[in-house]
């Protein structure tokens, strides 16, 4: 019996071997694939508002895993550090709450950053961030909010209540998130800081988006190729 065991083990084996063989283009086709998709350059889907208007639901977003590290393919290891991460910046990353689970958001605070958010508006180290109120009817939700390099829009629900205050400093190696639908996303505020070595990529535009509210699906041509400011 047990030669007969050991006898249908190997022959199974000889057979994964012989299909691996003949497949071995393929495989190393598919396998090349997968290391580039996680240490070059991937894409993925906006599942929530947290962070319009910049980026809206549907989105499938360009990522460039190569801003700040060349990482060592299906691991976090870092091989090469390309550059550091800069204020402003939307960036993909694994949330802390779950490793299985990706955050897309906007850096607010760097390392070291003592950060202060009163009835919704944000102080870095003792600066303000400088933000105006858009002309016309949606002035009171969108502003246009200045951050190193980085312009771009906001939203704040108006006349909403505000209770939470916070003062803190970002630690040594970790980084403070932010959504810029400031009164619609979970972020740094609740759930605190990512770590380095959890992000995955900078966001550079948007490859496109396509509405399924009609019976048949939309695509949305004013968003293909959109820069993410």
């Amino acid at each position: 019996m047990n030669y007969k065991m050991s006898h249908i083990v190997y022959g199974d084996i000889m057979k994964v071997i012989e299909i691996i063989k003949k497949n071995r283009s393929f495989l190393l086709s598919i396998l090349l694939l997968f290391a580039v998709r996680w240490s070059f350059a991937d894409q993925y889907r906006v599942p929530s508002e947290s962070m319009f208007p910049q980026l809206h639901i549907g989105d499938h977003i360009a990522v460039n895993k190569m801003a700040y590290d060349l990482k060592l393919p299906f691991t976090s290891q870092s091989l090469k550090k390309i550059s550091d991460p800069q204020r402003g910046d939307v960036i993909v990353f694994i949330w802390p709450g779950d490793n299985s689970s990706t955050f897309v958001k906007r850096l607010i605070g760097l390392p070291g950053d003592r950060i202060h958010i009163e009835n919704g508006f944000v102080t870095i180290n003792g600066a303000k961030l400088a933000d105006f109120a858009l002309e016309g009817s949606a002035k009171e939700l969108l502003y246009d909010e200045h951050l190193e390099s980085h312009t771009y829009h906001v939203q704040r629900v108006p006349r909403i209540a505000r209770e939470q205050r916070l003062d803190l400093v970002v630690p040594d190696g970790e980084y403070f998130f932010m959504g810029d639908n400031r009164d619609n996303s979970l972020d740094s505020r609740y759930w605190g800081f990512v770590k380095r070595e959890a992000l995955k990529g900078k966001v550079d535009f948007v490859l496109w988006n396509i509405r399924f509210d009609n019976i048949l699906p939309e695509l949305e041509l004013n968003r293909i190729g959109s820069k993410v400011l």
